[in-house]
């Protein structure tokens, strides 16, 4: 097998891609925030300390040109039926003996 065909300049393979340079400071300022990992936009919004209709403004604007990837909230589980926390609960005290 051959090995895969280099990644061109600014793919999402490239460890830092070459930013366009008609960013706004604050866009720069949400980019450098989402480096490397994922933010809900409250988290964001209190990082970079500002309203959280701003960081929807700056975040869709990323996401339309492409440099920023955006996802459903992942849904909340099921809550666990109470007579198995009671039996964690009581497996719990058990180790504690």
């Amino acid at each position: 097998m051959s090995d895969p065909p280099p990644a061109p300049s600014g793919s999402a393979r490239s460890p830092n891609p070459p930013l366009p340079i008609d960013l706004t400071p604050a866009q720069r300022s949400l980019l450098e925030v989402l480096d490397g990992g994922s933010l809900t936009v409250v988290e964001t919004a209190a990082l970079l300390e500002l309203p959280v209709s701003a960081v929807r403004v700056l975040a869709g604007q990323l996401i339309d040109r492409g440099l920023v990837a955006s996802r459903p909230p992942i849904p909340h589980a099921a809550k666990p039926r109470p007579d198995l926390l009671e039996r964690v609960a009581d497996g719990l005290r058990a180790l504690k003996l």
